[in-house]
């Protein structure tokens, strides 16, 4: 039976990918393919699909590959766009997969475990939970319904780098509430320093600016959320539950992980900002972006 789903990951010399085929192949629901930005280094050979040499960065190398074979979003229901620095338990990436087809979901995340390097504490897992919904999935791994990466390659073409991406793709859907969420039974450890990675040392040799892309997309939409939120979720045990639940429980556990994880202060403040959105804002939920009338995009 042809597997339903697809890893797309970026890989060089010192990647992590050889480590997730540590699951048998006969119980994968996922092909790989490999894409190497360093075709002079040995290897390789590992990928489902005929091995992609591109020696660009990570998003526009992946919108040349898929505007080449456009075939592969019929092919696939969700493809993973994996860092290559990340570690999976065995059998983890097929659960991802299985989960976002169960939940409904059009974009997930797995949660990060503590002992990671976290951007955001929003994405660090809470293990009471099977998932979280929330209005952000990072670019780390996020993982995306086929069909909705057709609607995001034009945005991703746009801004290649990647940056500020996060601010807008769980909200292009006309009705994005409870698509998109961050899975707790999951989590996959991230390995190397915040924003040490080869990828910023190619935006300036090809001449990209990453945060001339960050102040651009916040500058075309409007109603994009003033912080990165959760507003539901279900529970270890299956059960769901709603917005003020979800983040008094997901503020509890930040607050007693703080003192044992890296960025002690940032998750300390998320905690306490989930704590008091569970009074506040407890009946939020997240709406369709709307373009600028001058942008010419059609999100809205």
């Amino acid at each position: 039976m042809p597997r339903r789903n697809l890893v797309f990951a970026r890989v060089g010399r010192n990647s992590l990918y050889r480590h997730w085929l540590s699951e048998p192949a006969a119980e994968r629901n996922w092909d790989l393919q490999l894409s190497t930005y360093d075709p002079d280094a040995p290897g390789f050979e590992e990928g489902d699909l005929p091995l992609s040499v591109d020696r660009g960065t990570k998003w526009d190398s992946i919108c040349r590959y898929f505007r080449e074979r456009p075939w592969l979003l019929d092919r696939y229901e969700f493809v993973m766009f994996p860092d290559d620095d990340l570690f999976f338990d065995q059998g983890n990436i097929t659960r991802l997969f299985a989960l976002c087809a169960e939940e409904g979901l059009d974009i997930a995340q797995p949660a990060l475990l503590p002992s990671s390097y976290v951007s955001y504490p929003i994405v660090m897992q809470c293990p009471r939970f099977r998932l979280r919904y929330t209005n952000y999935v990072e670019p780390m791994t996020p993982v995306i319904r086929a069909s909705y990466f057709k609607v995001l390659l034009p945005y991703l073409e746009r801004w290649p780098t990647g940056w500020g991406q996060d601010d807008i793709w769980t909200l292009l859907m006309p009705e994005p509430a409870f698509r998109a969420a961050v899975i707790d039974a999951v989590p996959v450890l991230h390995t190397r320093p915040l924003y040490t990675g080869d990828i910023y040392r190619h935006f300036e040799t090809l001449g990209m600016d990453p945060r001339h892309d960050l102040s651009e997309i916040r500058e075309s939409f409007r109603g994009l959320p003033g912080a990165k939120r959760v507003y539901g979720g279900v529970l270890a045990s299956g059960t769901k539950v709603g917005s003020l639940l979800t983040n008094t429980l997901n503020g509890l556990h930040l607050l007693r992980a703080a003192s044992s994880v890296r960025a002690r202060y940032g998750t300390q403040k998320t905690a306490l900002g989930m704590l008091l959105r569970s009074v506040t804002r407890f009946r939020y939920r997240p709406s369709q972006v709307q373009t600028t009338p001058a942008d010419g995009l059609g999100a809205g």
